[in-house]
Parts: C-alpha cells; sequence; structure tokens
C-alpha cells in the first residue's frame, strides 16, 4: 500500500521511500524512513496536498509524492494475520495491531529487496539467476508483447530476495520488444538493486548498457561475470577503481560455478540499506555540445512537464535528443508538451550542425568514447596472447606460400575418398541388394 491511498484518520508504518536522487533524500530527510509511524491528519479539499504527522512534526505531501512510500496500514496487518491462522475465524474477532506490531511487520516487509538482473545475451545472467534462485521460477510477461522474465526468490543474511531475470539487451533504445521491456520494467516496477551482468571478456560492449543505466539513476551493482576467463586471458582489470569512478560497486563472479555470487547479494544489501561507500551518482560528460543541449531540454521539462518523480529528467532529456519515440509519446502526455518538444528541436538542429551527425550517433560515439576513457585507466591489455589452436591453422592455410599447396593436398585427399575409399562402401551397397534380389527370387512363388 501507498501512502498516498491511506484515508483521513488513518495511519500506516513506512516500509521503504521509493524514488531516486534528491527527491528520495529528501523524503528521508522529512522523517520518512522505514519503522516509523506517520498519521493522515487532512487531505486538502482537492486532495492535494496532504497533511501528515510523522516523528512529531506536521508535514504536507504532494499526493504524487506520497504515492512513492509504502506503508503498512492496520487493514493490511489483519489482512495478513487471516491469512496466516483459521479461515474459521471472522475479520471481527481480530484485535487491531499496536504501534509495535505494525513497526515489527513493516521491518519484516523492509527487508524483501526486489532486484532485476539485467544485461546483454550471452552474459551469463540467467546462469547466476539460476544459481541464485535454485532455478525455482515462474515467468510473467506484459500484456501484448511476447517477451517475458522469469521470476524467482531466495534469502541470505535475513533477507528475501525477489529476483526478475529480464531479457537480454544491448541498450535501453526503443528498437526491439526486449528493449522496451527492460526500460518500461525499471521505470514502471522500479525495483529496489539492479545487479548489471556484465561479460568480463567484453567489456568495452558490456559497459555501453551501464552507461544508459548511469543515465537512468537506478541504484546497481555491476556483476563482473566470467571473471575466471578475464584471469585466464592475463589480462589486468583495475575493477576497483573502475567502481570508484563510475559510482557503481563491482563484485567478480563466476556463475557458472557460483563464485562470488554470496558476496554480491552481500553488497546489493548494502546498497539498498545505503551503507556503501562506493554508490553515488555520476553524470556521463557527453561534451560541450551535447551537455548544453540536455541542459535546455532539461529546463524546459522541469518548467512545463509535471513529470514522477521515478524519471530523471536527465534522462528523458537525452532520449528526447537522440530522438526516441516511445519517450516522445510520453512527453506528449505531460502539460506543456508543445513548448518541450519545440525545445528539442531547436536543440538537435544546433547538436547536428556542430558536430556534422545525426544527435543519436553523436551519444552513442560519446558514450564509447567515455568507456575507453575509462577503460584506459583501469583496463591492461596482454601483450602476449596465447595462440589458440583456430589462429594456428589459419597461419598455415593463409600463408601466401604454403597456401596453395595446402590446398591441392586437400583437394586431392577429398577426391581420393570419393573414388578410392567409396568404392568400398559401393561394392557392398552392391552386394548387399544381390543379395536381396537372390532372396527375393528363392523364395516368392511364381506368378500365374
Amino acid at each position: 500500500m501507498r501512502l498516498s491511498e491511506l484515508h483521513t484518520g488513518e495511519k500506516g508504518v513506512i516500509v521503504k521511500v521509493m524514488g531516486r536522487g534528491a527527491f528520495r533524500k529528501r523524503i528521508i530527510e522529512m522523517g520518512f524512513i522505514r519503522g516509523k509511524e506517520v498519521d493522515v491528519i487532512q487531505n486538502a479539499p482537492l486532495k492535494d496536498p496532504i497533511h501528515y504527522r510523522v516523528m512529531g512534526y506536521d508535514v504536507s505531501l504532494r499526493r504524487n509524492d506520497a504515492a512513492m512510500i509504502e506503508v503498512i496500514s492496520a487493514a493490511e496487518y489483519a489482512k495478513a494475520q487471516m491469512s496466516q491462522q483459521s479461515e474459521e475465524r471472522s475479520a471481527d474477532s481480530y484485535i487491531l495491531p499496536s504501534t509495535e506490531d505494525l513497526q515489527a511487520l513493516a521491518i519484516h516487509k523492509g527487508k524483501t529487496i526486489n532486484v532485476a538482473l539485467v544485461g546483454n545475451p550471452n552474459c551469463g545472467k540467467t546462469s547466476l539467476f539460476n544459481f541464485a534462485s535454485g532455478a525455482h521460477e515462474h515467468v510473467g510477461n506484459y500484456s501484448g508483447v511476447t517477451v517475458d522474465a522469469k521470476e524467482g526468490t531466495f534469502q541470505q543474511d535475513g533477507y528475501t530476495f525477489r529476483i526478475v531475470d529480464l531479457p537480454g539487451t544491448y541498450s535501453l533504445s526503443a528498437y526491439t520488444p526486449e528493449e522496451l521491456y527492460v526500460r518500461r520494467h525499471l521505470s514502471e516496477e522500479q525495483p529496489d538493486v539492479v545487479i548489471n551482468v556484465l561479460d568480463a571478456s567484453n567489456l568495452e560492449r558490456n559497459l555501453y548498457l551501464t552507461c544508459q543505466l548511469i543515465d537512468m539513476d537506478v541504484r546497481s551493482v555491476i556483476a563482473l561475470n566470467m571473471y575466471d576467463e578475464l584471469e585466464r586471458s592475463g589480462n589486468k582489470f583495475d575493477y576497483e577503481s573502475l567502481s570508484r569512478m563510475i559510482g557503481t560497486p563491482i563484485v567478480p563472479t563466476i556463475s557458472r560455478t557460483g563464485f562470488g555470487i554470496e558476496d554480491l547479494f552481500k553488497r546489493v544489501i548494502k546498497v539498498y540499506e545505503e551503507e556503501d561507500p562506493v554508490i553515488r551518482h555520476i553524470h556521463i560528460n557527453y561534451g560541450e555540445v551535447l551537455e548544453k543541449g540536455i541542459t535546455n531540454v532539461r529546463h524546459a521539462i522541469k518548467h512545463n512537464g509535471n513529470v514522477a518523480k521515478s524519471l530523471s529528467k536527465r534522462y528523458l532529456s537525452i532520449k528526447l535528443l537522440e530522438g526516441d519515440p516511445e519517450i516522445e509519446r510520453f512527453i506528449q502526455t505531460l502539460s506543456g508538451s508543445e513548448t518541450i518538444i519545440e525545445e528539442r528541436d531547436r536543440n538537435v538542429v544546433q547538436i547536428e550542425e556542430l558536430l556534422l551527425e545525426d544527435s543519436e550517433t553523436a551519444f552513442t560515439n560519446a558514450r564509447y568514447g567515455f568507456i575507453s576513457g575509462a577503460l584506459r585507466e583501469t583496463y591492461e591489455q596482454n601483450k602476449i596472447k596465447e595462440a589458440t589452436s583456430t589462429q594456428i591453422i589459419d597461419l598455415f592455410v593463409t600463408h601466401k606460400v604454403l597456401g596453395f599447396p595446402i590446398f591441392i593436398l586437400f583437394m586431392w585427399i577429398m577426391f581420393e575418398a570419393t573414388f578410392r575409399l567409396g568404392a568400398y562402401p559401393m561394392e557392398w551397397i552392391e552386394n548387399l541388394v544381390s543379395w536381396i534380389g537372390n532372396f527375393v527370387r528363392g523364395n516368392m512363388s511364381e506368378g500365374p
């Protein structure tokens, strides 16, 4: 239940505060923290704002802001109590819960962490999900799309994790059903923590999705998966430095064997409880031209659109400048949408005139530029590479001198195998057909 759903005179106990960034920090600083009782004093005549009392202070919140606070009410407590005991007892036989009862249940519910697994295809994300959840999952999907996600639960260190294994995707654009599904889940379901699974053997490509998660301003932990392959390659990666650079904890894992998964979820708990020293929100610097466009569109959204606190205005600005059709349709539902779209169009023209490329390509290149710079500081390629068997074979068969003799040799082998070795099975087949013919002639009676 959300705080906005409580009526005048009702009370509840706070379970968690959702949202992001400065909004979430401000709400918590006002006293809306887990386990605290909050009373609904009065609704305004137009139902907005709402007057609350928390920690002995009177506070007014807009209804949209109150909707970002999850609470447990006396009615919910009674329902939970009834479901745990015999259904033969009537609801009237239950005693109204005390504040202590509500606080105990709120703290219990507050130890349930909703986690979303996000990553590129074939990064080991599903293997991590299966190891963590014991493969006890069910499939859910959004109506109207064929893409689905697996959901599972498991417990560790007194916390219950509800894990959703989202479809693999390379980005959060609006080109494929998978990309839309993942993006909608992150913005609508608002998981408490996102686990961004990276393939440690292909960091540059995988970190592109990480950059988009940073733009969305979601709390995340990076699982540096397939870490054994990175170690075998001899490449050196200072993931702790990169972690501090991007403000996101990084934990090495090998989902195939389970290595590091317990440490990964310990880190998820720290991020959820806001105890992790590394976690912080950063802005990827897209360069002077793009940053100016982002700032202009962001100001237009701020002053003309009543955007939910769960959505990053910077992220919306970037997607608008990229020409994302899904985000543009969303903006058109807001008040003042015409002003926002006009500001976007004006800045797109400036970007394309100055950078001599379309705005979407400009953002893509800027992200890869950021990734290259970050890896230049933290990643060192092994200069001595062990040649694979495929590379050794290629060395000979593609040689400018040896290549043709090897080709002729293999053609001769194929010819000999076809006509000389093939003669033996042909003789066996002829003998078999002859034997079958003789057998039929000897056992079948002559016709009339």
